[in-house]
Order: structure tokens, then sequence, then C-alpha cells
């Protein structure tokens, strides 16, 4: 079991949840239009649906944006 991902320099956990992110970011951009990573993140953290991994992954990623790879 490997602890940090090398690509992404996070744990495992936050890993997958970071690939579900960007995953999402693409569906999210194809029904809204012209959405920005930005507001993907600020709408993504506060939906009560959101998980805690990801609801992290979100947070570091506002606070980090060049980390959005």
């Amino acid at each position: 079991m490997k602890i940090v991902d090398a690509n992404t320099d996070l744990c495992a956990n936050h890993s997958e949840a970071y690939s579900k992110v960007k995953g999402a970011y693409s569906l999210w951009f194809a029904a809204y239009g012209n959405l920005t990573h930005e507001d993907f993140l600020k709408r993504l953290v506060v939906l009560p649906e959101t998980g805690d991994r990801a609801r992290e992954v979100v947070r570091f990623l506002i606070h980090n944006p060049e980390r959005w790879k």
C-alpha cells in the first residue's frame, strides 16, 4: 500500500478524492457551460453531498490553485 501518490503528493485517500474532484469538473463544465475551476470548487465545497475527503481536497485547491494540474 502506498502512503503518498507520486503524481499528486497526497495520501492515497486524498489522491482518490482529488481524482474524483478533477473528473467531476468536466461533467459540471458540460452542464453549466463556462465554469471556472475556482467557481466549481466554491460550489462543490458547500454541497452537503460532498464527502469529507473531497471537501478537504477542495479547500486545499482553493488555497493552492497552482496544484490544479
